[in-house]
């Protein structure tokens, strides 16, 4: 009889990831593979993403393409304590490299090779700012880097659109958060374009104008609201609950 894999607590039910398993990449829809984005990428991911998002950071990008961008959750992903670095780079006042280093860049290749989709989340600096702001909370706002992360971008390449490439990036993307026990991912669209379903399907929540979360009082015990700015949809997804 197969063994069966055993799931954690606010798991997706998904095979375990390995390091290996991310930068390999994993079966996605129509003959695509879901992985970890290489510099030689970084060209086709920043033209992909800008489409997308017109306010990328562009320290991230340069990151892809020196092949540091988001190598410490690949660390995180073998085992690695990410705790110890981050303290170091704060000592050092290299937080925005790390941050970097703590971002996330992922592709869908397709059968020719070349990238059909891509996705890029990130610590965020608005809760970074929010939470620093606290007096006596400076190592909270470290943490924030640990726990919660921003789904920057996701765009799909025109002629790949519909095929479900798009879920699968966010799909793999919140496996990756939950295992490195992350408890919150969240980003925004542009009210325009009218996305709410989308991202309902794909399991978030999405708040409607004016409405806001609390990020504060499980990281610091001190309530902080997040939400989107005008003109601005704001969508979210706690780990191991059902929105």
């Amino acid at each position: 009889m197969a063994k069966k894999t055993k799931k954690r607590a606010g798991s997706t039910g998904l095979t375990r990831l390995t390091r290996q398993k991310v930068i390999e990449g994993l079966a996605g829809p129509d003959g695509t593979r879901i992985r970890y984005a290489v510099p030689d990428e970084a060209g086709a991911v920043t033209a992909l993403l800008m489409d997308a998002a017109d306010d990328l950071e562009t320290g991230h990008l340069e990151a892809l393409a020196d092949g540091q961008c988001g190598t410490w959750l690949l660390d995180g992903l073998a085992g690695t304590d990410l705790t110890s670095p981050l303290v170091r780079a704060a000592v050092a006042g290299n937080l925005q490299p790390a941050a970097a280093l703590l971002s996330l860049p992922l592709v869908a290749q397709d059968r020719d090779g070349q990238v059909a989709g891509a996705l890029l989340a990130v610590p965020s600096g608005t809760v970074i700012s929010q939470v620093s702001r606290l007096p006596g909370h400076e190592q909270h706002a470290l943490l924030s880097m640990l726990k919660y992360a921003k789904i920057k971008a996701v765009a799909v390449r025109r002629d790949a659109r519909g095929r479900g490439i798009g879920a699968a990036l966010l799909k793999r993307c919140v496996q990756v958060y939950w295992q490195l026990n992350y408890v919150l991912l969240f980003g925004g669209f542009e009210t325009g374009r009218d996305l709410g379903a989308y991202y309902t399907r794909q399991g978030f929540t999405v708040l409607r104008p004016g409405q806001t979360i609390d990020i504060g009082t499980l990281l610091a015990g001190v309530p902080i609201q997040l939400g989107s700015g005008p003109g601005e949809t704001f969508f979210h997804r706690w780990r191991g609950r059902l929105s």
